[in-house]
């Protein structure tokens, strides 16, 4: 089973001034999508997501950003530094998900003539 990945961010959260910054992003929404290889019944292919909001601290003008500057990949670099996370380690949580959806450990059963 192999899984491909993507990242995405549906919102961000900004205060509209801090001290004498402005749109300083405060929280970030975030998704860690996990697309497997192997493909369900339907033919449409198993995927897994992590969804949450990670809160960020005070904004420091020495590493400050403009909000129309902020990329993806710093997104992502924001995201897991506040989850105290790597990549590596997320692929690994998501991807224990992904075989649990693909073979349950546990499956409801009917016995026949109920």
């Amino acid at each position: 089973m192999a899984n491909t990945y993507a990242w995405d961010f549906p919102s961000l959260d900004a205060a509209p001034t801090e001290g004498s910054l402005a749109d300083v992003v405060k929280v970030i929404h975030y998704r860690f999508i996990a697309t497997s290889d192997q493909n369900k019944p339907d033919g449409d292919p198993y995927t897994v997501q992590a969804y949450g909001t990670v809160s960020l601290g005070d904004a420091s003008g020495d590493s400050f950003t403009d909000f129309n500057s902020i990329t993806k990949d710093q997104c992502k670099t924001w995201t897991l530094s506040a989850l105290d996370k790597t990549e590596a380690e997320m692929k690994t949580l998501i991807d224990e998900q992904m075989t649990t959806l693909i073979t349950p450990p546990v499956v409801g059963k009917i016995p026949s003539g109920w």
